[in-house]
């Protein structure tokens, strides 16, 4: 059976988890449809569509401290992927 373990922020809330096996760790996050290209920003700023956070798996290695060092030098571009888009007026 899988094993789910997440990142903590300051306060303790659960950020981006690891889904593990015997054979695989996966990086999993919920990215902003806009963000990956699924939804249209043209759409989402005339409020045609929504933009919605969709889990995805990053990256797959073959045990945590593989994930870990991948987190670690992707971090930025993993949260600002992570944000959802904002349909300002």
């Amino acid at each position: 059976m899988n094993n789910i373990r997440c990142f903590k922020d300051r306060r303790g809330n659960d950020l981006l988890p690891f889904i593990s096996n015997r054979w695989r760790c996966e990086v999993v996050a919920p990215l902003s449809s806009v963000r990956i290209g699924e939804t249209s920003r043209d759409s989402v700023k005339k409020r045609d569509c929504v933009d919605y956070a969709k889990w995805v798996t990053l990256f797959v290695g073959k045990n945590e401290s593989d994930c870990k060092k991948w987190l670690d030098t992707n971090r930025k571009a993993v949260l600002k992927l992570c944000i959802p888009y904002d349909a300002s007026s």
